[in-house]
């Protein structure tokens, strides 16, 4: 039998008789109930950083992607949650610049601006534009591929 918390294999008698009542995922040995030591699943688990929270709320980002989406006027990802409330207020701008709607050749300036700053994000983004061949620009892999390193070294994921 293993200990939850020390995930050691034991004999059957280093638990005690309160302990070997419980399951086994939750059993601990009696020196970690001793050392008042917790269990491994209370431990270990997937923990997020700052970098994927909105902006707004504060909340975790989805991970599905089509529930927050990447604003190029300050390259920040806002939850669709934000979106929808900032719209239901009549607000239609970026919810957290506040910078108006732009149309596609702004966007592109908006995005070459930011890269020439030095932006990894931003350096992404103009990646996946040449990529896909989007907002005027024409498809092209190697071009994207570079600035895909280019933002790898600046450290987006």
């Amino acid at each position: 039998k293993i200990c939850g918390a020390c995930v050691r294999e034991l004999p059957d008698d280093s638990y005690s008789v309160e302990q070997s009542r419980l399951r086994q995922s939750i059993r601990r040995c009696e020196e970690c109930v001793a050392a008042s030591n917790q269990l491994v699943l209370m431990k270990k688990g997937r923990t997020r950083s700052e970098g994927d929270d909105c902006p707004i709320c504060q909340l975790p980002l989805p991970l599905d992607p089509l529930q927050s989406s990447l604003r190029m006027c300050c390259m920040n990802k806002v939850c669709t949650g934000c979106e929808f409330e900032a719209q239901k207020r009549g607000m239609w701008d970026c919810p957290f610049c506040r910078a108006p709607r732009s149309d596609e050749s702004q966007i592109l300036a908006m995005i070459r601006k930011r890269v020439v700053a030095g932006d990894p994000i931003a350096i992404c983004s103009l990646g996946n534009q040449y990529r896909f061949g989007r907002n005027g620009l024409e498809e092209n892999i190697t071009r994207a591929v570079e600035l895909y390193e280019r933002a790898a070294e600046l450290g987006v994921k």
